[in-house]
């Protein structure tokens, strides 16, 4: 018996015409395969959307060029087999002004370029210029960049270095025959020189030609903003707070909780009386101070899920009610339950989904004499210890708490400051030949 077969994707989204004119000057949309003259196809200047009154048009004598509201809907096997192989170029900007377009005042989105290749492939090209060589290999740039493409149903194709200008670094590199001893030193001394200028990483987008160009979008648009943010290394606190503040949630599936990073799935009922309420005060202000006890900047994002026994690895995005994300409620439990305050303290949140948002606070690393940063209250079993303080750290993706051999070692150490200090200070004030 055969086995049933699967079925093949329906494809989403509308249809690009090709525009051409009758004999009497009218206004004629084709599709691609119903043009009988294969050079006016490869020819067309102008594109429809969906027989109606939008278009992609040729931007003067310059790339295609449509707006966002207009082509997110557009059907990316559509686009394709309309512009592959069209002689005035295959190149598609996506302008966010509002239509019509204006080319006195185009908003072109300059994070990618589509590009429509001769097999109709249609790709998202993203780049992005490092100051120097990247810290990472393309393979590990691929690779890290594949889970959030993923996350838009989107897959990387390709991770290339450029040098500005648009060269290959290898090409330079190669002008030095490898198998000749003398040219060693000139190969090491050229790759070297290479390192230390700016290079420009371009990243080849994919998706299924089924799906709608707005998928196509969004996954490079996360992908060029990850690329961004992981400039200098590995994504940092800072990097994630700006992926939020572009409301791209999808690039941080995967991601594992580390020293600079922790989530909770829902907020802490800080709202609630009695001793649940100040249960949930003391371990909203625990979390807080164990990234201010830490030597980095650090985020706690709430609205995120781990995944089950994935090691701390972010699984789902988890919105909480926008009801119960009171900033004002938040600071002021923070201010009032730790000690010294922590500076610099930003509490922000990302509308995820209809009343739903992700809530940050990001701690900035703190100033290593204002540590250890104490928690007016305590834990115990079931129990809130209000008369107690707590002391907490991170290590790594978890927390370990402070001994009462480090606290005496903090008080300790303290005492003998403060007795040098106000040592310094009275030989500072004794005048100069002065009797005792």
């Amino acid at each position: 018996m055969a086995e049933p077969q699967e079925a093949p994707a329906q494809p989403e989204g509308t249809d690009v015409y090709v525009i051409t004119y009758d004999q009497e000057g009218n206004e004629v949309r084709l599709l691609p395969a119903e043009v009988e003259d294969a050079n006016f196809r490869i020819r067309s200047r102008d594109y429809g959307i969906n027989k109606g009154i939008w278009r992609i048009e040729r931007l003067k004598h310059g790339p295609l060029i449509a707006t966002a509201d207009q082509v997110r809907g557009v059907n990316i096997g559509s686009l394709g087999r309309a512009i592959s192989g069209n002689l005035h170029g295959t190149e598609l900007y996506v302008d966010h002004s509002t239509p019509p377009i204006d080319e006195d005042l185009l908003k072109l989105d300059e994070r990618y370029v589509i590009n429509v290749e001769d097999d109709h492939t249609v790709t998202a090209i993203v780049t992005e210029r490092f100051p120097t060589q990247p810290v990472q290999s393309a393979g590990e740039i691929k690779a890290a960049l594949s889970r959030i493409a993923a996350a838009y149903d989107c897959r990387i194709r390709e991770v290339r270095f450029l040098l500005p200008g648009g060269t290959p670094p290898e090409e330079l590199i190669d002008t030095w025959p490898a198998d000749q001893e003398w040219a060693a030193q000139f190969r090491a001394d050229t790759a070297a020189s290479i390192a230390e200028g700016a290079h420009d990483v371009q990243v080849t987008v994919v998706t299924d030609d089924t799906k709608m160009l707005g998928a196509l979008i969004d996954g490079a648009t996360a992908v060029a903003e990850f690329l961004k943010a992981t400039q200098g290394g590995p994504l940092d606190a800072s990097g994630v707070l700006n992926l939020l503040r572009g409301l791209h949630f999808g690039a941080l599936i995967g991601e594992k909780e580390s020293e600079y990073l922790e989530v909770k799935t829902a907020m802490h009922a800080i709202w609630i009386a009695g001793t649940p309420g100040e249960k949930a005060k003391i371990e909203l202000a625990q979390d807080v101070a164990r990234f201010a006890n830490s030597d980095v900047d650090a985020i706690l994002l709430i609205g995120y899920r781990e995944v089950a026994g994935g090691g701390g690895e972010i699984g789902s995005l988890t919105p909480v009610a926008d009801s119960l994300l009171n900033i004002a409620q938040i600071r002021e439990v923070l201010d009032a339950r730790i000690v010294p305050p922590v500076d610099g303290l930003l509490i922000e949140t990302f509308p995820a989904a209809t009343g739903q948002s992700v809530l940050a606070i990001f701690v900035p690393k703190q100033p290593f004499e204002m540590q250890p940063y104490l928690v007016h209250g305590a834990i115990a079993g079931d129990k809130v210890e209000g008369a107690f303080f707590s002391i907490v750290r991170r290590r790594g993706e978890g927390s370990i708490t402070t001994s009462a051999q480090q606290i005496h070692t903090y008080i300790v150490a303290g005492r003998r400051y403060l007795r040098g200090s106000g040592a310094a200070i009275e030989a500072a004030g004794a005048e100069p030949g002065a009797s005792q």
